[in-house]
């Protein structure tokens, strides 16, 4: 190849890696949790300020760090389940509905190319205790896994899911699911008593 295409090339792929909250996210800031002190980094997405990182507030039932690992709790946050989910959000912030969700992959150019987006943004840990330098590469807080209706574990790293706050008729609740590597984001439905991810987006 000569070396005008292979810088030409080089370029393209520097470009397209480029973290989605340089593109989307203008205005970043962050805010302490005053019930325990936790401080989250946020960036807003159009006009909604969205929580970078996963939930980590512990609640008194009802969230669980994944595999009971501790280690794992600085980056991946809690798993709640969907009842939990509903009111685990701090003061001034909410679990995001489903119309929420679609404004979110909407503005980041919808849902074939929203999931990779969404983690590019969420790709550096909300803060760096516990995790090792060498970690922090490849590093998706999205990635969570999921802690099944029967305590069991599975899919840290790999794929994971956040509960949506938009209200069912029955013993299910919506969801929104990202797998690494993946483009697109899926919207899905999971146990109420199953475990996913919350992130939570600011009230207007």
């Amino acid at each position: 190849m000569p070396i005008q295409g292979l810088l030409m090339t080089i370029l393209l792929l520097l470009f397209t890696c480029l973290p989605a909250v340089l593109s989307f996210g203008q205005e970043k800031g962050s805010f302490t949790d005053k019930r325990d002190g936790h401080t989250y980094r946020w960036v807003m997405f159009g006009k909604q300020a969205w929580m970078l990182g996963n939930l980590d507030y512990k609640t008194p039932a009802g969230s669980w760090v994944y595999n009971n690992d501790s280690t794992k709790e600085a980056a991946y946050g809690r798993l709640y389940d969907w009842t939990t989910a509903q009111k685990a959000c701090p003061k001034g912030w909410r679990l995001p509905t489903d119309q929420d969700w679609n404004t979110l992959i909407t503005t980041v150019g919808g849902e074939s190319v929203a999931g990779r987006k969404i983690q590019e943004s969420d790709s550096i840990p909300p803060n760096l205790r516990n995790i090792k330098s060498g970690d922090i590469d490849n590093f998706i807080s999205l990635l969570a896994g999921v802690r099944h209706a029967d305590g069991s574990y599975t899919g840290l790293g790999i794929w994971g899911g956040c509960w949506s706050a938009t209200p069912t008729k029955n013993d299910v609740g919506n969801n929104y699911l990202f797998t690494r590597n993946g483009m697109a984001v899926g919207k899905s439905t999971n146990d109420k008593t199953s475990s996913f991810s919350v992130k939570c987006v600011r009230n207007k």
